[in-house]
């Protein structure tokens, strides 16, 4: 017979997810792969990997977001994968790049959904042949709403990137100029 748990004392794996939570407020916007994590809150890797989604729901409920771990764009972290913490009214392009992938993982979702259903409601031998056409209905219909977001999305996403260039352009420009007027006061000096 197993002990009975005290239901105000967290379970070890959300104890772990609150543990990943505190770690990462003060980390917030910084790529981090499980490895950062692990060595930052001194999880094990194999409780770290049922942590974080604990963390990202419970983020979620909170207002913040933790994306999903994707390819880290820095350089000098070519191909790892990594994922970023974000404080509530905080979050970039990156951000809206994580959302999109949610978005398209949940349209290849409701896919298979629309085909399964479509299968048993066109199956003679299935228990609710009518439910299950409604529910291929609904997921039809879902599966087009989500491709036209999508769209707009991916419209946001490169408006957003060709800012960040513009911005950066002109930082690299303003560092030339910068360049110019000191080694021309340097000369006449």
């Amino acid at each position: 017979m197993s002990p009975r748990r005290d239901s105000d004392t967290p379970s070890q794996l959300e104890q772990d997810a609150i543990d990943v939570l505190l770690w990462l407020r003060p980390n917030a916007g910084r790529e981090l792969s499980y490895a950062d994590i692990s060595r930052g809150t001194g999880i094990p890797d194999r409780r770290l990997r049922r942590a974080v989604p604990k963390a990202r729901a419970a983020a979620h409920e909170l207002g913040h977001r933790l994306e999903q771990f994707m390819a880290s764009r820095d350089p000098l972290k070519r191909g790892a994968r990594v994922t970023r913490f974000h404080k509530s009214g905080q979050g970039d392009e990156f951000g809206a790049r994580d959302a999109l992938l949610a978005c398209r993982k949940a349209v290849a979702y409701m896919g298979d959904m629309h085909r399964a259903c479509s299968f048993e409601a066109s199956n003679p031998n299935s228990l609710d042949r009518e439910a299950f056409g409604q529910m291929a209905d609904a997921a039809e219909g879902g599966i087009r709403t989500f491709s036209g977001v999508e769209r707009l999305g991916s419209k946001v996403v490169q408006n957003q990137g060709t800012m960040r260039r513009q911005a950066e352009r002109i930082a690299d420009l303003e560092a030339q100029i910068a360049e110019l007027t000191s080694d021309q006061s340097a000369a006449s000096a």
